[in-house]
């Protein structure tokens, strides 16, 4: 009990204050919590933490080292790890740590959005999809997979996948896949749409602009708005009405029971 009082204080106390830009004080916390508790990762990996920001990445790499060293199965450490790494400008390290970090920490439903960002950095949209579709069947009740996914279908206009999203989500947190969005909400997409360059539609984009009650005027547009420069907020939020009002609140509830 005094050991873990001890790494408690020493946790907290540090972190509180490299917050407070304290460090020297946050590091001789670190250290002592360290030395009377070698093994309790959290002490190591906050002091990674404080170490990347202040922009010792030599530090930062070894703490978290240190760590993993202890339990590969901490999914938060591996993200640091790739941060440290990102930092360096290893980026070819970065999916490699975290695609490890998936390997012994698969239920860690933040590894799999990290490297879907990754994916998507590098243009791999299939890959990125892939990621964080297989986030979802570990960890179905994790929002912000369902963020993340909404965002990248409305990135490349695919509004098939993102009404297959509103779909699946409608299963999972029992809200109205039916439900037409409001007229409110259609006219703040349009208010979010600006004029456009597209020269032509994204293949699907017409019969589902129809499926949900939005008119397509030229081939080029819809509502009469290009579908270039579409504010991508807006896109995900009013497209997939699951994720709107009421729903959304939803998600974040249930996620907060977790």
């Amino acid at each position: 009990m005094c050991l873990i009082l001890i790494y408690f204080y020493c946790n907290v106390s540090g972190t509180l204050e490299s917050w407070k830009g304290n460090v020297g004080t946050a590091r001789i916390l670190f250290a002592a919590g360290i030395e009377k508790c070698p093994n309790h990762v959290p002490l190591y990996q906050a002091w990674a933490c404080l170490e990347l920001q202040h922009g010792d990445v030599i530090t930062a790499k070894r703490l978290i080292g240190e760590a993993l060293t202890r339990d590969k199965r901490n999914g938060s450490g591996w993200l640091v790890a790739a941060q440290i790494e990102e930092k360096m400008d290893n980026h070819g390290l970065v999916g490699l740590i975290l695609r490890r970090g998936i390997e012994c920490a698969p239920g860690d439903a933040e590894l799999y959005i990290a490297l879907a960002d990754h994916e998507i950095s590098r243009g791999k949209i299939d890959s990125a999809r892939e990621l964080l579709e297989k986030g979802m069947e570990i960890n179905p009740l994790h929002a912000p997979l369902y963020h993340s996914l909404a965002e990248l279908e409305a990135r490349v206009f695919n509004i098939e996948g993102l009404a297959k999203l509103n779909k699946r989500a409608a299963e999972i947190f029992q809200s109205d896949v039916n439900a037409p969005p409001t007229d409110e909400a259609m006219r703040a997409m349009g208010r979010q749409m600006k004029h456009g360059r597209s020269t032509k539609m994204p293949d699907g984009v017409a019969a589902l602009a129809e499926k949900i009650g939005v008119e397509s005027d030229e081939p080029t547009t819809i509502a009469g708005v290009s579908m270039d420069d579409v504010d991508l907020d807006s896109l995900v939020n009013n497209v997939l009405c699951g994720f709107g009002g009421e729903s959304g609140m939803m998600l974040q509830q249930q996620e907060g029971l977790m």
